[in-house]
């Protein structure tokens, strides 16, 4: 009969243990500003980025690179829109003053973008244009000529272990690499490189903010 007791007694304070326990604490997803008109972070969570837009402005938002879903947020919670690789932009104007939200969702256990904020202002994509490099070759170089706000990218095949460099006659554009599958393994300002994960065909992404005549050079080594 003690014995009954007493395990009656521990089921009993057990039960109170678990029913005080504290709950557990969730997950808090973090929110940033977006001070500046670009964003290139690598991201392992959604993310939140804010800033301030004013009734009837034109805003676009344009995603060339990362693999992800942006969901803008008027500041009284309507949804404007999901920006995906497939559409790479959203283009309105904005309905409200205040404090927008970006929602930013990484599609892998972790994602690399660039994302760019434009008021009046519309990115154009350009058909995706080969760059073969000649057998034997470890290099090849194509002149391009962009306008304001165009991205040009260019497809070359690559194989697993290779390490290629982008570089750009001038400075003044972006270069990004692009893997297969749509990573994005680096950025940079008229020059980048990367070691290539996998083998198949990677996208160079060149991305000029004003009329230019840039020459692109592309190895592999």
């Amino acid at each position: 009969m003690k014995k009954l007791i007493l395990l009656t007694g521990m089921l009993l304070m057990m039960m109170v243990k678990t029913a005080f326990a504290s709950p557990a604490t969730p997950k808090i997803e973090p929110i940033k500003p977006m001070s500046t008109s670009e964003i290139r972070e690598t991201i392992n969570q959604p993310t939140t980025y804010i800033f301030e837009g004013i009734k009837g402005r034109e805003l676009t938002l344009s995603l060339w690179a990362g693999q992800l879903t942006a969901e803008l947020y008027t500041p009284s919670g309507q949804s404007l829109g999901v920006i995906e690789k497939k559409d790479n932009q959203w283009v309105g104007k904005l309905p409200e003053s205040g404090i927008y939200r970006m929602r930013v969702v990484p599609k892998g256990e972790t994602s690399s973008f660039v994302l760019i904020r434009d008021f009046n202002a519309k990115w154009i994509y350009k058909p995706d244009r080969p760059m073969p490099i000649a057998f034997g070759e470890n290099e090849a170089t194509l002149r391009l000529k962009l306008s304001g706000y165009q991205v040009q990218p260019l497809t070359i095949q690559g194989k697993r272990g290779q390490t290629m460099t982008v570089t750009a006659s001038n400075k003044n554009l972006d270069v990004a690499i692009e893997s297969p599958s749509g990573q994005l393994l680096d950025q940079g300002e008229g020059q980048t490189f990367a070691q290539l994960p996998e083998s198949g065909v990677y996208r160079v992404l060149i991305v000029a903010n004003r009329s230019i005549k840039p020459s692109i050079k592309v190895s592999l080594q």
